[in-house]
């Protein structure tokens, strides 16, 4: 209001960044404005609450506008702060932005140990901020090593914690739900993930701009992995435009380069170039390393559609060799793999199994990081609570000494005590003695538990693909005991499984899943090795199996599983069938051209594959053994399995 005479009343600090945080929710260029034209007044001679509040604030609209550079240096000042004032609550709270700066730098395992040494510095700290903020970042941390059980076993009390006081400065619910959706979606379970972002989007606030950004892209995301490209684009689009709007650059260049690869699935290759382009202005701008890389990536994959060959491949070597500097192996593997398809699509096939070669190598050494990174990670836990325990030894250890040294000044009491010190120093060295022996069994187990989980399926309890990769990688080339025995690779896949989603439930799915491994293991032999292979589709490799053999493999799966319904949790009967691919190696005399190269495991499944989706096409519930492959033109010979009978 207007004082005659006078100048207009400056508002109240706390006041000003009340509206300021109000702003910030709805318009963040506005708001980080604002803070950097007023923050000097603000905060010049303010008490000690105004400025942490400033900086927390300062901080969230620039993680929220996408600068997380200087969102990580704004931390720094917040720790520093807090350090001199002894603000032990918002020292806790600052410090778990350095743990999620290590996430966003892909170092996970020094995520997990730096919260281990927080949980034991904070444990008799009283904060709901802190603790959910803990777990939320715990789960983030278990899901980028791709321990999603675990990941999700912190997420749902951080969730639990904000639900219930929704008064919290941070973690914001929509954040957790949307690092949740962020899980799912690497998980390869599209389905739940937008059953989280539908969660996100029922609340009764609106999102503030960035989030509502995040939850397009992760929708988009979501419905590419279930091929629906189309849809997928509409949502993009709605995330490109909240982007732009809000000046969000490094989601707009991360919006644009999924943009591009839709358009890339869709073989809509001149788009896919508009997109790439258009997403190489932000990521720059940004300095987002990642999105850069993608963006050329996908420009390189648009021009080679375009047949324009050698400016793509340029492009493509590019971003594969900075990946390959920075020891990004999971994005190299994905690349190659897109390399080797385009490459295939332009029938340079060379150039394209050199490819599928060079990844297989990229996939077997990430495979041994991965492992690292998880033994590493429980290390590091296992060494931070150590350090707290090592902490009190000595204290224990000095008070004895001390001891020691007064009682020496006592002359008629030296022979009782120095032998009564002797024992108690004798017991303390035989006590430590045994808790070092009982912690390297403990972490003996641990790493046993820790190798199990790393070679088995967390739902179906069967192998996983590492355990398969490495079996391969041992495989040899020894003589079958029969001349005509061979390896068999019997890939299925459940039939109608998106149907039971659908009509029972996602526990009913998981139950198909856990029986249909269950019956796999019970019909086949012990020697067999049964894998679930991804989703719904299972695979089995039989080592020793002649010709005559193969038929009677297939149609006992058949009948293993369609035989008998599943029954539900609710005692429905549920019939279940499975369509299955199989093929054998080496091929039997005669299968293949003379002079032609062998083919090798991944080679087989992918036939293998081939031959279970003609299953499909021709009527689901049967089985189709790859007998030959017909060159040049790489039409299958098929033998059909029908369950109960073998054709």
């Amino acid at each position: 209001m207007l004082a005659f005479g006078g100048a207009l009343a400056a508002p109240h600090p706390a006041s000003r960044l009340d509206d300021i945080a109000r702003i910030s929710e709805q318009n963040n260029a506005q708001a980080r404005t604002i803070l950097v034209q007023e923050g000097p007044a603000l905060i010049a001679g303010a008490p000690y609450a105004v400025r942490i509040r400033y900086l927390f604030l300062l901080r969230r609209v620039q993680v929220d506008g996408g600068n997380l550079r200087a969102a990580y240096e704004t931390n720094e000042q917040i720790i520093t702060l807090a350090t001199a004032a002894h603000d032990r609550h918002n020292l806790a709270v600052a410090s778990l932005g350095r743990v999620y700066r290590l996430i966003e730098n892909n170092d996970p395992a020094g995520a997990l140990g730096l919260l281990e040494t927080l949980r034991a510095r904070y444990r008799d700290l009283d904060s709901l901020e802190f603790r959910a903020g803990f777990d939320a970042l715990q789960g983030a941390a278990f899901s980028a090593v791709g321990q999603y059980d675990r990941a999700l076993q912190r997420f749902l009390p951080a969730l639990e914690v904000v639900h219930n006081h929704p008064g919290l400065w941070s973690p914001r619910k929509a954040e957790i739900l949307l690092a949740m959706a962020r899980m799912y979606v690497n998980a390869r379970d599209p389905v739940r993930a937008l059953e989280t972002l539908r969660e996100v989007r029922a609340g009764k606030k609106p999102l503030p701009p960035r989030l509502d950004a995040a939850a397009s892209l992760l929708e988009g995301r979501a419905l590419v992995a279930q091929d629906q490209p189309d849809a997928g684009l509409v949502a993009f689009e709605r995330a490109l435009a909240l982007a732009q709007t809000h000046q969000l650059l490094s989601v707009q260049a991360n919006v644009l380069g999924n943009i591009a690869n839709a358009y890339l699935k869709l073989g809509r290759y001149p788009e896919a170039e508009t997109a790439a382009r258009a997403a190489l202005i932000p990521a720059r701008d940004s300095e987002d390393r990642i999105s850069l890389q993608t963006a050329k990536a996908n420009l390189g994959f648009a021009l080679f559609g375009q047949r324009r060959y050698q400016e793509g491949m340029r492009l493509v070597d590019e971003v594969s060799l900075a990946m390959r500097q920075a020891g990004a192996l999971s994005a190299l593997g994905r690349i190659l793999d897109e390399k080797s398809q385009a490459l295939e699509r332009a029938g340079r096939f060379p150039e394209a199994l050199a490819t599928l070669r060079e990844r297989e190598t990229v996939m077997q050494q990430l495979s041994v990081n991965d492992r690292n990174k998880a033994i590493s990670a429980l290390q590091e836990q296992f060494t931070s609570r150590e350090r707290a325990a090592q902490i009190d030894s000595l204290r224990l250890e000095n008070a004895a000494k001390d001891a020691e040294l007064r009682h020496r000044t006592l002359v008629q009491t030296a022979a009782s005590l120095g032998a009564a010190l002797a024992l108690l120093l004798c017991a303390g060295v035989l006590w430590l003695y045994r808790k070092s022996e009982r912690t390297g069994q403990r972490l003996t187990q641990l790493n046993a538990v820790l190798a199990h989980h790393s070679a088995h399926d967390p739902l179906t309890g069967l192998h996983n693909r590492r355990s398969f990769q490495d079996r391969m990688r041992s495989r040899t080339g020894e003589a079958a005991p029969h001349p005509d025995a061979a390896d068999c690779f019997t890939l299925l896949d459940i039939d109608h499984f998106k149907r039971i989603n659908d009509d029972y439930g996602h526990a009913a799915g998981d139950a198909v899943l856990i029986e249909v491994g269950r019956r796999l293991r019970a019909t086949l032999r012990e020697s067999d090795m049964v894998l679930r292979w991804g989703g719904e589709e299972f695979l089995v490799y039989s080592q020793g199996v002649t010709r005559s053999q193969r038929p009677l493999l297939v149609r006992r799966i058949l009948d293993a599983l369609a035989s008998t319904p599943v029954l539900l949790a609710d005692g429905t009967p549920l019939a279940i069938s499975a369509t299955v691919g199989a093929v054998a190696l080496p091929f039997a005399a005669g299968d293949d051209e003379a002079g032609a190269p062998a083919m090798d495991w991944q080679q087989a499944i992918a036939l293998a594959d081939r031959a279970m989706y003609k299953g499909k096409e021709a009527g689901r519930n049967r089985a189709y053994i790859v007998a030959g492959l017909r060159r040049p033109e790489g039409a299958l010979e098929l033998d059909l399995v029908l369950p109960g009978v073998a054709a």
